[in-house]
């Protein structure tokens, strides 16, 4: 498709930067719970915008894919690829593949890329009509410009509002994921190394293990299977098995990337103590991971039933200077439901 001849593209330092973006930056730059392998990729302290055609779109998981054709700055066609939300994201929100379509005129805001390519995190755009869409709902509702939840049926919330008890429902990420952490020399070398265009492999649509899987926006649910539980996740279909009163010698489990779990009732917490994880890394970000690894976590229902909070203690001698601590917390959406991810990786 032929590019517009007045597409543009802003921002700072080679471009001007528009009043709004300037006063929305802090915000874009306030911690977000990380979906894997975006995130590092892109500066959302320094936003930019662009404003051109769409000449495709690529409706799926783990991020909606966009391509926009502008004008440049020396007035030569451009084509950036953008990243938007995911797909569950988006239809979370009410919007749907239909929401952006290739042909639209459009101008879009979000993260410029940190290594110098023509690609972008977009976290809003203005349609054609005029009005304004979150195209990276978790980023824009830190802005303000957040969309309402889609309508839950009614007969759904009742049912789960039935079914509720302690952790046993489908809780929805609603709060930071705050980390403390130090590195060994040898993991910070490895962090230096790593290459965000190469080496990350959810970029191939293999999902992460533990610890790195429990960090992500998706709603998660605890459901009772005999002498386990079972942790189901949204992204990337995520499961964990929880064994309670598990009599196994752990040491002689197969590792695995989730590892091998064993969980305990302290009053209304539950205690979880995994190993035995072979997943080779710890985050997004390259952070090596050792099969000498292991976490403990803490999974507690607030009084009023409607907050779930969690927090972590990762120890690896090889690769963390000292334990690693995570602390987060999920609410509950009465009809909630866990949806299918199916990462699906573009055509080349």
């Amino acid at each position: 498709m032929k590019p517009m001849n007045t597409g543009t593209a802003t921002g700072t330092g080679r471009y001007a930067v528009p009043l709004l973006v300037v006063v929305l930056a802090c915000a874009l730059a306030a911690p977000v719970s990380a979906h894997h392998g975006t995130a590092p990729r892109y500066d959302f302290s320094d936003p930019i915008t662009i404003e051109g055609e769409v000449t495709s779109v690529f409706w799926r998981n783990p991020h909606v894919q966009l391509t926009v054709a502008i004008v440049g700055e020396t007035g030569e066609p451009e084509v950036w690829d953008v990243e938007a939300g995911s797909m569950n994201a988006l239809e979370r929100v009410g919007y749907g593949a239909d929401t952006i379509r290739p042909g639209d005129r459009v101008v879009l805001m979000g993260g410029r890329s940190r290594l110098g390519l023509k690609t972008m995190a977009v976290v809003t755009a203005t349609l054609p009509d005029g009005s304004e869409v979150p195209l990276w709902p978790q980023r824009a509702a830190a802005l303000g410009l957040g969309a309402e939840r889609a309508h839950i049926e009614s007969s759904a919330v009742e049912a789960s509002t039935g079914s509720a008890r302690g952790i046993f429902r489908v809780w929805g990420r609603r709060g930071g994921y705050d980390r403390s952490v130090s590195y060994t020399p040898e993991a910070q070398a490895a962090r230096d190394r790593w290459d965000l265009l190469e080496d990350d492999p959810v970029l191939d649509c293999i999902p992460p293990g533990m610890p790195a899987m429990m960090n992500n926006p998706y709603p998660i649910e605890f459901v009772e299977d005999g002498e386990a539980i079972v942790l189901r996740l949204e992204e990337w279909d995520g499961r964990r098995v929880i064994h309670l009163d598990d009599d196994a010698d752990v040491d002689s489990q197969p590792a695995a990337p989730t590892g091998y779990s064993v969980g305990v009732w302290e009053g209304d917490t539950l205690v979880v103590a995994t190993s035995r994880i072979n997943y080779p890394y710890h985050d997004d970000r390259g952070t090596p991971q050792s099969e000498d690894s292991a976490i403990l976590e803490r999974f507690s229902v607030a009084e009023d039933g409607n907050r779930l909070n969690y927090s972590a203690v990762i120890t690896d001698p090889r690769y963390l200077a000292e334990p690693m601590t995570i602390e987060g917390y999920w609410a509950w959406v009465p009809g909630e439901e866990i949806k299918r991810y199916d990462c699906t990786l573009p055509d080349d």
